[in-house]
Formats: C-alpha cells, sequence, structure tokens
C-alpha cells in the first residue's frame, strides 16, 4: 500500500512538472532586452545602447520541446566622441524589423523552475541613420547618411523560467553564442558593406526578461 501511495505521488509530480510544456500546449508571450555599454581611449569615446521587443507564439510538438516565431522590433544606437580641439561626433542609430524562429528546450529543475535552451535564427531587416557633427562652428556639419541593413544569423541562448500558475511563465534569459551576417547599402551612393560578428560568451548586465501565458 504504501509503494502504491507513493508512486502515486511522483506521478502526480511528474505531471504536474510538465503540465505547463507537455505535448500539445501552446505559448504565447514576448521578451524585453537591453543592453549599454561604454568605452574610452586617449582618441576616442564610444558608447552603445541596444534595445529589442519580441512577442512571440509557440507550440509544444513533444513534451518539453517547442517550435515558435518571435516577431518584434529592436534599436540599435551607436555613439562615437573623438578628443579632437573640435569635438568631433558620430551617432548611428539602426531600427530593425525582426522575425525569428525558434526551437526551445525546457529541462525540469522542480514543479515551478525549469532550465531551458533556445536555438533561433534571428533575421532583421532596417535603416541605419548616420548624422556627424561638432561642437564648433569652425567644422561644417555633414548631412545625414541613410542605408539599407539586412541582417541574417544563428544563436544559442540559455535561460531559466519560474511558473507562479501553471499558466504563467515569467523567465530570464542571457546571450550565449551567436553568430551574424550583416549587409549595409548606402540609399544614395548604394556602396555596399558586408561584415560577419561572431559572439561567445555571456553578459549577466544584459538580460532579456519575458512572460509567457501557457495554454
Amino acid at each position: 500500500m504504501k509503494k502504491l501511495v507513493t508512486l502515486a505521488m511522483l506521478s502526480a509530480f511528474a505531471l504536474a512538472v510538465n503540465a505547463q510544456t507537455e505535448k500539445g500546449k501552446t505559448i504565447a508571450g514576448g521578451s524585453i532586452g537591453y543592453s549599454n555599454s561604454k568605452s574610452s581611449n586617449n582618441a576616442m569615446e564610444s558608447k552603445q545602447n541596444s534595445l529589442t521587443l519580441l512577442p512571440s507564439i509557440g507550440y509544444f510538438v513533444k513534451d518539453n520541446l517547442a517550435l515558435g516565431l518571435g516577431i518584434g522590433y529592436s534599436r540599435l544606437t551607436e555613439e562615437g566622441s573623438e578628443k579632437t580641439q573640435y569635438l568631433l561626433n558620430q551617432k548611428n542609430t539602426t531600427d530593425y524589423f525582426m522575425v525569428s524562429p525558434f526551437i526551445r528546450r525546457y529541462i525540469n529543475i522542480s514543479d515551478q523552475f525549469k532550465f531551458f535552451g533556445q536555438f533561433s535564427v534571428p533575421m532583421k531587416w532596417g535603416n541605419l541613420e548616420s548624422v556627424t557633427g561638432t561642437a564648433s562652428p569652425a567644422v561644417s556639419v555633414a548631412p545625414p547618411s541613410n542605408s539599407k541593413t539586412t541582417a541574417i544569423g544563428v544563436s544559442i541562448e540559455p535561460g531559466f523560467a519560474y511558473f507562479p500558475t501553471k499558466r504563467i511563465g515569467i523567465q530570464l534569459s542571457l546571450d550565449g553564442l551567436s553568430y551574424a551576417w550583416n549587409k549595409t547599402e548606402n540609399k544614395n551612393s548604394h556602396e555596399v558593406s558586408k561584415n560577419n560578428a561572431f559572439n561567445l560568451g555571456t553578459d549577466f548586465f544584459a538580460p532579456k526578461i519575458g512572460i509567457q501565458f501557457h495554454f
């Protein structure tokens, strides 16, 4: 009898743990990411701000494994100041439209906490505006420059999810491993530049916070 009770309790616990992420469930919600960095040397001072808003929806094709799609917006601002007598400044602002299909795998920790890993393919299309100015009237200000931008990449993100209820998950994720291909084309001169970026490592000062509804 005791064995049956113990088995029943373990089964109930397993069902409770998987209730939010079992096959056939749907998740809908989104995440917000923000980062800020600054660097300086004897000749140059620069800072960078990034904001990402990414609503998403997904479906569990099997227990703890979901396929989904995020569609959102991202803004990247880069400012640099050359430490000369004219204090030459440049500001680049890029606004992106984003589409990001993903695969997410959950690993149970307890009935309220789960670890997850997410593989995604973020794709971005946007506009880059570059403005050059100066604090001194002795140097002319260049007219703004506008360019079309395209970025396609892959990323792997680790994260944790907390479930205060069976239908709500609060998540915290960090950038892990990522690669991106970027193309920029000036709208006036049609000059094209391309570059690749590979990042490995986690920035604990730039987390992504989100909420997901499970139904």
